[in-house]
């Protein structure tokens, strides 16, 4: 199945030199184990506005864990993607799986280039990796301490052989990537609001997956893959309903089978992964504020944990973590960073935007 939606109205690990081409528009791509979404942005009278979106299923198998099994059929649906929607330049997302992150401390007043051989130098302290095997970006923190002379920049590598693959899939399909970067970067980019230097914990639960991420001034902290699964949802409730897959995923997100406990079957099978899924956001809250900096010092407390991915919409779900943690949890406004509900109302439903919201930030990535 696949969705394809176009409107017209009256960046990791960069490849190419920096000139006009970057600030152009560009397709955002997520690719998952189980289908590629894509949305672009265009300028409208009040803002950002989506000018295109949409979403191909990628058949079992072909992507698994975020590696590429299958460059073949994957190319294929790239391609019906490119040709039916005219794309040709794009921002990719790359697997968390296959991702290392670090921090490290480096001078203040460096140059890009300097920043870059210094990190160079340290990449086999931090990372199961050789410099000559390996690709890196590095971000700079929103605030900082004018007294301090050093800077603490978080580093996102990634092994050759993942890049290579991923641009090979890209250019049989005539796509050209402007950029690649990690799916939890691209996330924060949309939930969290620019300029926002606080501490967040991002969960994105997924059909396949669920990633979970911690935001801290403007840097990707921590990165994390959780094998907690929304299709487990889905089919327990496909089952016990006798009902395709596709009315039980309706019914799933209309039901607040967590907190009406009366169907207690249905729940006691559903629990099972919802508890599981909030033991491990738990486990990763109660790590992350247990911390302390290089310095000794207590590292910034997680303020709130965002909840996006399509399983998210489960009803119940942002009560039930709130409840059972030691911060609010609230789903995700993807839109945050593109326009304001006063003066823009979105053409994808609410329900549907939190499983784009790596594709929309990575598109953001041209203007933010």
């Amino acid at each position: 199945m696949s969705t394809t939606f176009s409107h017209r109205k009256k960046n990791i690990l960069t490849f190419f030199p920096t000139p006009k081409i970057f600030t152009m528009p560009a397709v955002g791509i997520d690719i998952s184990d189980s289908s590629v979404k894509f949305l672009r942005l265009q300028d409208g009278e009040n803002g950002k506005e989506i000018e295109l979106y949409g979403e191909k299923e990628i058949p079992a198998n072909v992507v698994l864990n975020g590696e590429i099994k299958n460059p073949d059929a994957l190319i294929q649906v790239l391609s019906m993607i490119q040709k039916e929607n005219d794309i040709h330049f794009i921002r990719a997302s790359l697997p968390e799986e296959e991702a290392y992150i670090f921090k490290t401390l480096v001078p203040k007043g460096l140059k890009d280039g300097e920043v870059k051989n210094l990190i160079d130098l340290k990449l086999e302290e931090n990372v199961p990796l050789a410099s000559g095997e390996a690709v890196f970006d590095y971000d700079i923190p929103l605030k900082e301490d004018s007294s301090i002379q050093q800077r603490e920049v978080s580093v996102t590598v990634y092994p050759n052989k993942t890049i290579e693959q991923y641009t090979e899939v890209f250019r049989k399909a005539h796509l050209t990537p402007l950029s690649f970067e990690i799916e939890a970067q691209a996330i924060a980019r949309a939930v969290v609001q620019k300029g926002d230097g606080g501490t967040y914990m991002i969960v994105d639960f997924g059909k396949m997956r669920t990633g979970i991420a911690v935001v801290s001034n403007g840097l990707l902290s921590f990165a994390s893959t959780l094998d907690v699964v929304g299709d487990t949802l889905t089919e327990a409730v496909a089952e016990h309903f006798s009902v395709s897959i596709l009315e039980a995923e309706k019914i799933k997100n209309e039901s607040d089978f967590i907190q009406n406990k009366d169907n207690s079957e249905l729940f006691e099978t559903l629990m099972v992964t919802i508890s599981r899924l909030k033991d491990e956001i738990e486990r990763h809250f109660r790590y992350w504020n247990s911390r302390t900096d290089k310095k000794g010092k207590k590292v910034p407390q997680i303020e709130k944990i965002i909840l996006c991915g399509g399983s998210s919409n489960v009803v119940g779900l942002r009560e039930y973590l709130s409840g059972s943690l030691e911060a609010r949890a609230e789903r995700a406004n993807v839109w945050k960073n593109v326009f304001s509900f006063n003066e823009t109302i979105p053409n994808i439903v609410y329900e549907q935007s939190l499983g784009y919201a790596t594709a929309v930030g990575l598109a953001l990535r041209s203007g933010f």
